[in-house]
């Protein structure tokens, strides 16, 4: 018991003398793959939601590009319901309704990141489901991750939302204008 106060008096005069952030970082219990900028970073880098931090051009190029993928892959699916007089039409709502799922599931993952990041307290886990526990996380930290929040993540949500509510109008008028 006694060298273990010796290290943790040892270890806070070291702290003082090192940076804030680097406190943070050395006194926070959270494995790195469950931190929330180590999610933020991750989803930056993934090729499945990263297209969210294009810009507008390289942004609604990818979208097109991704839906003549979806189109080109529902043209079978077309043919199995045998919908050959409308193939155009049903391929279109295929591919549409492909970019719906996969905007719902980025915003969902966003949308996630967001609450971690919102969050005074944060729940990990050590080793496995049973022994979660909470972290309270310090004044800095918070700060931080509030303007991470509002400069970089409200944007992408509300990036997600306009195109979703796009995608969502525009196959429902092809729905219910053509295939009904």
């Amino acid at each position: 018991m006694i060298f273990k106060t010796q290290f943790h008096y040892f270890i806070l005069n070291l702290l003082k003398i090192m940076n804030l952030n680097i406190k943070i970082f050395l006194l926070c219990p959270i494995p790195d793959d469950q931190k929330p900028i180590n999610e933020y970073i991750d989803l930056k880098e993934n090729d499945f939601t990263n297209f969210m931090l294009m810009s507008r051009k390289n942004y609604f190029s990818k979208l097109f590009i991704n839906f003549l993928v979806g189109f080109v892959l529902s043209i079978p699916l077309s043919f199995l319901f045998n919908v050959s007089n409308q193939l155009f039409l049903y391929s279109t709502f295929y591919s549409i309704s492909f970019l719906i799922l996969n905007f719902f599931i980025n915003l969902s993952r966003w949308s996630q990141l967001l609450k971690r990041l919102r969050n005074s307290r944060l729940f990990y886990e050590e080793g496995s489901w049973y022994d979660g526990q909470y972290w309270e996380k310090p004044l800095e930290l918070i700060k931080n991750d509030k303007l991470l929040t509002s400069q970089k993540i409200k944007p992408i949500l509300k990036r997600l939302i306009k195109t979703l509510l796009m995608l969502l109008s525009f196959n429902g008028y092809v729905y219910y204008s053509y295939l009904n």
